[in-house]
């Protein structure tokens, strides 16, 4: 995994562990003569893991300067490592297997310099670099071909992630994924990674499956992980430490929300179809924005300040409690106006403006949120009830929340407001209901022994 190191505009590194490179190699089935690719070699350790294996054509490429002559050094004339931007290189071949760790970083964090190749590839400025190195990874791979990455599980459900899952859909299909949750695999790193296994080629898939690993417990070791996945695979059985499952391979991109769930056969509506689905808004600096306090402010600053749902108040049934931000919108785009009619709330901000300033806003002051999603609607709206959902939820039960009015969603929710009221509550039931839950798996299980 790379994150970003904003201070001096470069990727940071974060090893993989041997054991999780070992195991990711395994799910391949290419011959050792096949043509591999590690999209970002960092100090080599699935280079590695390939060259113990037997692999004889291996290729690196990395960003780094300090990264790729360690590489260099390590395996001298053995593969070929270069030094260059996996997203923009001119490869002469392509490759059989494609394999790796790539960065997980936010489109607004990345270092100037890439960001433009970022956008190029994925189409938007609100998503995530691994996103890029996804669908630049299945152009360069051969027909039947293997690509095998371990990423954050958002690529699942992310509304900016769409060009992702439609690439995957139409270019071949998942074979394999290993569902790792919040194992800390990465030392003070946690992130929900998967290892998914893609294959290159035309299928029906319909007729598709996906084996599908599930961890039990986020405390293992990475040794243990792979001892224990290996075991899984081979066994095609659950074990102590994973669930396994085959699903039925999903066949659009509305069927990717859950690594449980797919849109049975049988007569049903869209949520959209009977209310307005949408994400949070995101402030970009929370740190400047959320207060505890707010007697200090005077009246008309205190028309700036919104109470917000998070995740965290996500009880079920219910939204309990709420955190306060002060929202300052596109409107005021002068420092001068912010300082005069809101004093206050400029002293409280004015201590972050540097910081802020190094977020990425387009047409925007520094002061500004970064991302005020579904805003009008939800202004309009401001004085109704809805239902709140947190976007990425590893309970085993269901959290829609009822919020009451003048509430507004966070970053780390979606929000529900169904067209009629008068089906909020029944809506909010169904939901949460068990019956819901129950139906979908029962199906499944039934998919399976058909």
């Amino acid at each position: 995994m790379r994150k970003n190191n904003i201070l001096n505009e470069k990727i940071g590194f974060v090893q993989t562990p041997s054991e999780i490179a070992k195991l990711m190699i395994m799910l391949s089935t290419v011959d050792k003569n096949s043509n591999i690719l590690d999209t970002g070699c960092g100090e080599g350790i699935f280079l590695q893991e390939l060259e113990k294996e037997g692999y004889i054509n291996c290729y690196g490429i990395e960003i780094n300067k300090e990264l790729y002559e360690l590489c260099k050094k390590k395996f001298k004339d053995k593969y070929k490592i270069i030094l260059g931007d996996f997203l923009t290189y001119s490869f002469n071949e392509k490759f059989d297997l494609i394999i790796g760790n790539p960065p997980y970083i936010h489109f607004n964090q990345i270092p100037t310099q890439i960001r433009n190749n970022v956008r190029k590839i994925i189409k938007t400025s609100e998503g995530d670099i691994y996103y890029a190195f996804i669908i630049r990874s299945i152009q360069l791979l051969k027909n039947g071909g293997e690509l095998i990455y371990i990423v954050p599980y958002s690529f699942f459900y992310n509304t900016y992630a769409k060009i992702v899952r439609e690439f995957i859909l139409n270019y071949g299909k998942i074979e394999i994924i290993i569902d790792l949750d919040e194992a800390r695999i990465f030392n003070n790193e946690n992130p929900e990674t998967i290892i998914f296994k893609f294959k290159k080629g035309k299928f029906n898939l319909n007729q598709e499956k996906i084996i599908l690993l599930r961890i039990k417990r986020k405390n293992s070791k990475p040794y243990e992980i792979y001892i224990k996945a290996k075991n899984s695979l081979e066994t095609k059985n659950s074990n102590d430490l994973f669930e396994y499952n085959i699903i039925p391979h999903y066949t659009n991109t509305n069927q990717w929300s859950s690594l449980f769930f797919y849109i049975p056969n049988f007569k049903y509506i869209l949520l959209k179809e009977i209310a307005k689905v949408g994400v949070g808004m995101v402030s970009g600096f929370d740190k400047a924005f959320i207060i505890q306090d707010d007697s200090k402010f005077t009246f008309e600053e205190g028309k700036l300040i919104k109470k917000f749902v998070k995740a965290k108040h996500c009880k079920r049934y219910v939204v309990d409690g709420y955190t306060k931000y002060i929202l300052i919108d596109d409107s005021i785009k002068s420092e001068e106006y912010l300082k005069e009619n809101y004093p206050n709330i400029y002293l409280k901000l004015e201590v972050y403006k540097e910081e802020m300033k190094n977020r990425y806003l387009v047409n925007k002051m520094w002061f500004n949120w970064q991302a005020l999603r579904n805003y009008e609607f939800l202004l309009k709206n401001y004085n109704k009830k809805r239902i709140y959902v947190p976007t990425l939820d590893r309970h085993n039960y269901n959290r829609f929340s009822l919020g009451e009015e003048g509430l507004l969603p966070a970053g780390d929710v979606l929000f529900i407001q169904p067209f009629d009221e008068e089906n909020l509550y029944f809506l909010l039931g169904y939901l949460n209901s068990s019956f819901l839950e129950n139906t979908i798996l029962k199906m499944e299980e039934e998919e399976e022994d058909a």
